[in-house]
């Protein structure tokens, strides 16, 4: 396993038990977060902010690692994220990719192309099928 492959694991990980203090351990002094949409947060008080909130929108959010792949500073990962959204009750399942700069072992950018998905297109095994039946997901509902 790469030493990125290592990193994506122990970020998943620390995300999964909502440990802001693990998640912010895994970024570069001045990280960046660009959503699907293109949509970027940038440096660490503002990503912080952003994994908090989705921390308290989705308290028993998780994001399982489907694949990760990485070598030479570049790393790809496909995650399929559940959760309830606290303010709705509303279930909440995304499936997608991030790719991922890293540097000096950090995550320095992570481009997340999630997107939301209809009930069990995230069980299948194409990432094709879930893309043609995904659901844009509402402002504000950054899963990971």
């Amino acid at each position: 396993m790469t030493q990125e492959e290592q990193l994506i694991r122990r970020y998943f990980q620390s995300f999964n038990r909502q440990n802001i203090e693990g998640v912010m351990d895994c970024f570069h002094e001045n990280p960046v977060l660009v959503d699907a949409k293109g949509r970027r947060i940038q440096g660490r008080a503002e990503v912080r902010r952003c994994y908090e909130a989705s921390f308290a929108s989705f308290p028993n959010g998780r994001c399982q690692l489907r694949t990760c792949t990485g070598n030479d500073g570049r790393a790809v990962a496909e995650s399929r994220f559940l959760g309830t959204r606290q303010r709705d009750g509303h279930v909440v399942e995304a499936l997608g990719a991030e790719v991922l700069e890293i540097v000096d072992g950090k995550i320095k950018e992570i481009r997340d192309y999630h997107q939301r998905v209809t009930a069990g297109v995230a069980e299948s095994p194409s990432l094709a099928a879930a893309a043609q039946s995904a659901r844009e997901a509402s402002p504000g509902d950054h899963v990971h």
